[in-house]
């Protein structure tokens, strides 16, 4: 019997050696693919985390923007209505001064310069915060994960670092704003003076007016915000000044070149449209309640074609005075204008972009 069981096994040695072999072979193979498929779902559990942790702290970056430009709008309204002061000609206005018409003509300026300069300050302010805010934090979520004891932890972001990158819009409030707001008032007495106060104004004259402010700014280069940002943002020679602090440089160099990009700059350009339009869709509403005044006949619910309605210059000097009240209310234009701002979704993407290309 034994000598058949010997018999068998020689004569299948082949085979049996051969399946000895598969099945080896099958046994390592699925050790192998046990050990990748293993490694492979640490791996997705690994980017899962790390994609949460990122979502997460973007999401804190974008909830600290929004709480940030809310602080300091209303800092940044308060210079634009000290630099330009209209309470104090209304108040001279009411009381009586003597050349009442040079005293209108002064108001006019001031309370379209006055609108102007929120519109253009309030969308620098939010897109420079949030171009601040996700290169800072993309910067931060990368230095997370860079150990203490690696080389690489010396170009990390400190906190004295961050005091002072983030203390840039405390230039844009101070000295940048009243640069703006004496630009633009420039313009706007270059615009205005061939207007009287008797004159008749349909709506589509009150927004060539705010078309020709963009488009004559935007001829001198030297001073267009939209060209010349950066101008506004830092004060002169601070970036060189800097330049020791090897960190600080780096983010300040990093930021004056996006804020110089052309998808800023159309940005920007495409939010002024916004806001302009914004303002007059606001002053349509006194030329249609206008309308109506004047012809009892129209009823509430009538449309009123406001291409053929007409106001006098001196009675759209206080509708314009009071887009930007000495003392903010609810729904005034920088409120309206700074929410449609936090809510743009062009700008909410620019955020996005900046903080994924800087956490990497």
């Amino acid at each position: 019997m034994f000598a058949r069981v010997r018999n068998f096994f020689y004569n299948h040695r082949r085979k049996f050696l051969f399946g000895g072999v598969f099945v080896g072979t099958l046994y390592i193979l699925a050790r192998y693919a046990r050990s990748k498929l293993r490694e492979w779902q640490e791996k997705e559990v690994n980017e899962l985390l790390e994609r949460s942790r990122r979502r997460q702290h973007f999401e804190s970056t974008e909830r600290t923007c929004d709480q940030t430009v809310l602080m300091l709008s209303g800092n940044l309204r308060t210079a634009i209505t000290k630099c330009l002061d209209c309470e104090k000609i209304v108040n001279d206005l009411r009381v009586g001064v003597p050349n009442k018409v040079s005293a209108w003509n002064t108001l006019n300026v001031l309370a379209i310069s006055r609108t102007a300069t929120i519109i253009y300050s309030y969308t620098m302010l939010v897109i420079t915060l949030r171009i601040q805010l996700n290169v800072l934090g993309g910067c931060m979520f990368k230095d997370y994960k860079i150990p203490d004891t690696s080389p690489q932890s010396a170009e990390k972001v400190t906190d004295s670092i961050k005091e002072k990158y983030l203390s840039l819009c405390g230039y844009l409030i101070s000295d940048g704003v009243q640069n703006l707001a004496l630009v633009i008032q420039e313009k706007v007495k270059e615009i205005i003076s061939s207007y009287s106060l008797q004159d008749q104004l349909h709506l589509r004259d009150v927004q060539n007016i705010y078309w020709a402010i963009t488009s004559t700014i935007s001829i001198t280069e030297r001073h267009d915000p939209v060209k010349n940002f950066s101008s506004y943002i830092f004060a002169p020679d601070y970036v060189s000044s800097n330049q020791k602090e090897k960190p600080l440089a780096k983010l300040l160099e990093q930021t004056l070149d996006l804020l110089e990009s052309q998808e800023v700059q159309d940005l920007m350009q495409t939010n002024l449209r916004s806001g302009f339009a914004l303002l007059i869709d606001r002053i349509s509403e006194y030329f249609n309640q206008n309308a109506k005044i004047d012809d009892p006949s129209i009823s509430a619910d009538t449309f009123v074609n406001l291409n053929s309605v007409t106001m006098p210059m001196a009675k759209i000097i206080p509708i314009l005075n009071g887009q930007v009240p000495e003392n903010p209310t609810c729904g005034d234009l920088p409120s309206d204008w700074l929410q449609r701002l936090l809510l743009s979704e062009e700008l909410k993407a620019l955020g996005a972009n900046i903080y994924e290309a800087f956490s990497y």
